[in-house]
């Protein structure tokens, strides 16, 4: 006799809720990102997404970055991008990685941020100037034909 299980197996349903989050505009995109770091937060503002004020969490897209102590460092040339019909997908060095749903903009990702010093973390800005470049490149067809409306 087989017993089945019948519990979901779908693993998102077990992640933890991240206790802080930000509020920013990235190419007139609202955006909240969620984060277990507020070294994530404070670099944001100089990876080019520009802060606001708590916006309606209805229009805003969702991203959740967790950041995991390391010393990884992104050099220019070490983000690969996969880019499929629905996804895009940035590696960016070793356990370093943003996966972006190009239908429900979402967003999820794991960055290594420095213990030593937080305010001077070149990783995490890089790692978010990266995220800004490219999902804002994938981003402007869209605000394109919005504006052309």
């Amino acid at each position: 006799m087989s017993v089945r299980n019948e519990k979901p197996t779908d693993m998102m349903c077990r992640r933890t809720p991240l206790p802080l989050h930000g509020y920013f505009l990235l190419y007139y995109t609202p955006v909240v990102i969620a984060t277990n770091h507020n070294t994530i937060l404070r670099m944001a503002s100089k990876a080019g997404f520009v802060p606001i004020e708590d916006t309606d969490p209805g229009s805003a897209i969702r991203w959740e970055i967790v950041g995991t102590p390391g010393s990884s460092f992104i050099g220019y040339e070490e983000c690969d991008v996969t880019l499929g019909d629905h996804s895009l997908y940035l590696s960016m060095g070793p356990e370093q990685w943003f996966a972006f749903d190009l239908e429900t903009h979402d967003g999820a990702g794991f960055l290594a941020v420095a213990d030593s010093d937080p305010s001077c973390d070149t990783n995490a800005q890089r790692y978010l100037s990266s995220i800004a470049c490219y999902v804002g490149a994938s981003l402007q067809p869209e605000l394109e034909k919005s504006y052309c409306d």
